[in-house]
């Protein structure tokens, strides 16, 4: 290779110069500059139970490990300007439970699906269902390799509490709203238990095909547990096992924290080991493919158009 020199300053402060405007429109969007990332996320052992709250203590002496994360560019819909670039993830177990914190930076807060115009911020850690050999597809798994998806949704953190409904309803985002009552309904309107009494059959098709979107009674959490095996096979599991619990902070200051500003903080937890054959188990000493999805609500992010890694390994001790 032949190294060609140059006596031209203005060409060498030129390079120089665009190198250091490359390097802090990178800093800016928060696209980790080194590509030597650890590949490896190690799971911290722990005594106790494992906390659902994201600022509590025991995660400050946690390692983190900082996830790159690049638009869905390979099925549609596809969304390759993403507003999430990356997500700091911490890991721990107590030899019975495993648990993971997600942080990233996030400037709004999109809890809401109820008008056209809205979409919930969400996050999802994905496992292969058959740890052994070669990980399937990153993209959904593939046939004959199950993955395994712990989805949080905002919208359903903020259902949590909501009275005796369970979830917020059309009612609740505008609480200005004028509505006609159905044929057998009280006069007056309909409230949600009424919904699913009388009216459930004709009236609220969801919750009556057994829809956990629709119906939050079967929800365990703000955390849905699912399967797929590729490209729009994405079903909700039969049984759910993973809880979470999901903090928006406007300030975004934490100690042990990766970012600074506003930043949702997600912990989500789940048996080393379940009785479900479409769960991923956890074993001692073992070495588990991992990969992660951000949806920005406000980037009108939703289904296949997302932030997404590559896999990485989650090693338990």
């Amino acid at each position: 290779m032949r190294l060609v020199q140059t006596r031209n300053k203005r060409l060498v402060f030129g390079i120089l110069f665009s190198a250091l405007i490359v390097g802090i429109m990178l800093t800016i969007g928060q696209v980790p500059l080194a590509v030597s990332q650890p590949v490896t996320i190690p799971v911290k052992a722990i005594k106790g139970v494992i906390p659902m709250d994201g600022a509590n203590p025991i995660w400050e002496g946690v390692p983190g490990v900082i996830i790159p994360l690049s638009g869905q560019t390979i099925t549609t819909p596809m969304h390759p300007n993403i507003s999430v670039k990356s997500v700091f993830v911490k890991a721990v177990s107590n030899g019975k439970d495993l648990g993971l914190r997600l942080d990233w930076s996030d400037q709004t807060k999109n809890d809401t699906a109820i008008g056209p115009q809205d979409f919930r911020d969400q996050a999802a850690v994905m496992f292969p269902v058959n740890t052994a050999g070669a990980p399937p597809f990153q993209c959904m798994g593939q046939s004959g390799g199950t993955v395994n998806i712990w989805r949080w949704n905002a919208e359903w953190q903020k259902d949590l509490g909501k009275d005796s409904a369970g979830m917020w309803d059309v009612d609740d985002q505008y609480p200005g709203i004028f509505w006609d009552y159905y044929f057998e309904e009280p006069a007056g309107g309909v409230t949600y238990p009424d919904r699913i009494g009388r009216s459930l059959g004709p009236f609220n098709s969801g919750i009556w095909s057994g829809n956990i979107m629709s119906d939050p009674t079967l929800r365990v959490s703000s955390v849905e547990d699912l399967n797929a095996n590729g490209f729009s096979t994405l079903t909700t599991q039969a049984h759910q096992d993973v809880i979470g619990n999901g903090v928006w902070e406007p300030s975004g200051s934490l100690k042990g924290g990766g970012y600074t500003g506003p930043t949702w903080r997600v912990v989500v937890k789940r048996s080393l080991e379940t009785s479900d054959a479409n769960d991923t188990q956890f074993k001692a000493g073992a070495s588990v493919p991992i990969a992660f999805a951000i949806w920005d609500g406000s980037n009108i992010e939703r289904n296949g158009m997302k932030a997404l890694s590559t896999w990485f390994t989650l090693k338990m001790p």
